[in-house]
């Protein structure tokens, strides 16, 4: 072996125990960053308190933090009626900071950047909202979100958990009814999903069409109807029963009006049982049929 070669292997081997001595060492010191939040490790289980303006909804919820990757890492994992949430959290050296990463069923959010100050460890979603994490005085986990409005910090939520039972599982309990409010307003709320074992239920609030004639706003609150029921993952042919309001009722002419939108929407589809409602006035002096139903799902 020449000593050109021996030299170039000896200057490969250095690069190589430098690298692993560079990845040990930032390995150990993501270690021990991760080691300040150790306070988040454990079961928990307690209250969740939402915050809108006018009110205040309370939850039970639950929460599981362990370390994995020989302590580089925290998972947490959330359940509640209203949320499942699983997230990583990790620390980067190159950037002098944590990242806390959420994922739901439904959507994965992008990556945040979080602090350990005094204590606390704060995620910063971005300037004016952040989450904050801290355990109390007396040993409950304590963890809540807020808003930057003029200057001031807001709680929107607040999580006040406590140590869970030995023999608690974490395993997500599935409820006997659950239920879920799609595009609610000031007054109402348009669609409700209703869940219990394998069936769902799907209750559509009253729905107006557009127009100036009767047939006019049948068929475009037959249209409306639709839009609910695809809000809540279903179709018309889950519809089981509906409701016509129909503002100075004339059986005569309004009854063929009826059939003859039905005929020009659906054809010969089979269609749910129907209530015919005679009344004096919408809410609206402009309006002049409202329609609402119930559909039913197997999942």
């Amino acid at each position: 072996m020449t000593k050109k070669v021996l030299r170039t292997k000896l200057t490969l081997l250095v690069l190589a125990l430098q690298t692993a001595t560079s990845l040990v060492y930032g390995q150990e010191i993501e270690r021990q960053h991760m080691a300040k939040l150790s306070f988040l490790i454990g079961n928990w289980t307690g209250n969740s308190y939402s915050f809108a303006k006018n009110d205040t909804t309370k939850v039970k919820v639950s929460e599981s933090a362990n370390y994995i990757l020989d302590g580089n890492a925290i998972t947490l994992d959330v359940n509640s009626s209203s949320v499942q949430l699983h997230t990583v959290i990790t620390y980067s050296v190159n950037d002098s900071c944590y990242y806390y990463q959420p994922t739901s069923k439904t959507e994965s959010y992008k990556k945040s950047k979080g602090y350990f100050i005094d204590g606390k460890f704060l995620v910063y979603f971005n300037p004016k909202n952040r989450l904050n994490f801290e355990k109390t005085k007396s040993g409950e986990f304590h963890e809540y979100g807020e808003t930057l409005k003029n200057g001031i910090w807001e709680k929107y939520f607040e999580d006040i958990l406590e140590p869970a039972p030995s023999n608690y599982s974490f395993a997500p309990k599935k409820e006997k009814i659950t239920k879920e409010y799609i595009d609610p307003i000031k007054a109402l709320t348009n669609v409700v999903s209703v869940e219990h074992e394998n069936f769902k239920n799907i209750y559509i609030a009253g729905q107006v069409g557009t127009g100036k004639t009767k047939e006019e706003q049948l068929e475009t609150a037959y249209k409306a109807i639709e839009k609910r029921l695809s809000q809540a993952g279903a179709s018309f042919s889950d519809l089981v029963e509906m409701k016509i309001y129909i503002v100075d009722y004339d059986p005569e002419k309004d009854l063929d009006m009826f059939f003859r939108v039905r005929e020009k929407l659906y054809g010969e589809r089979k269609m749910p049982p129907n209530v015919f409602i005679g009344i004096s006035s919408l809410y609206s002096k402009e309006k002049l049929i409202e329609l609402s139903g119930t559909a039913v799902l197997i999942k």
